[in-house]
């Protein structure tokens, strides 16, 4: 037996999942499920309880227009915050090895789902629908926080539970898959 890098944690199937060491038949899609909708954004520093599950719901639909594949990378552009939880951002860039050890977790994700890894183009592209939705989001939920341009989108901002947003995510990664044909 090959000897693993660090320790694993235990998810919500029952499971392990090796963070510094991730294996693409570790992955499963309600561990990541469960994990973005007991996730909650911003460090937990919110108006009310908003999980990083809702907000990869939201970016998925931002995507619309790019189609389906697009859209699930967008619903997934998070996935590793399901193993190694949402980062906020002035922290994870002090953190110096954490953007490749989210990374390999993503590759992992991809990989272990069945999921081509997204284009640099198609990532631009989410990261942008993702870029977007954090200043929207910023703006409801934090407060005395005044993001740089706030976007005028549609969404309501409410508390979910995180039941069903697991639900959700799981019900719209099939819907994606299915147009895909992934």
């Amino acid at each position: 037996m090959t000897e693993r890098r660090g320790d694993p944690i235990g998810t919500y199937t029952g499971g392990h999942f090796y963070p510094l060491d991730p294996e693409p038949s570790e992955v499963d899609l309600p561990d990541i499920a469960n994990g973005l909708a007991n996730t909650c954004r911003y460090a937990g520093q919110c108006q009310f309880y908003y999980s990083v599950g809702t907000h990869s719901l939201y970016v998925s639909e931002e995507l619309a227009e790019q189609g389906p594949q697009v859209q699930l990378y967008g619903l997934l552009h998070d996935a590793a915050e399901a193993y190694v939880s949402d980062v906020p951002r002035p922290l994870k860039r002090e953190l110096e090895n954490f953007a490749d050890i989210e990374s390999n977790v993503l590759d992992a994700v991809w990989t272990g789902l069945g999921v081509p890894a997204p284009t640099d183009s198609q990532w631009e592209t989410v990261m942008a629908a993702d870029d977007q939705l954090f200043r929207y989001e910023a703006d409801t939920l934090l407060a005395e926080f005044e993001p740089p341009s706030v976007p005028d989108l549609s969404y309501e901002l409410s508390p979910c539970s995180p039941e069903e947003v697991r639900e959700r995510f799981l019900d719209r990664v099939r819907e994606l898959r299915q147009q895909a044909s992934l």
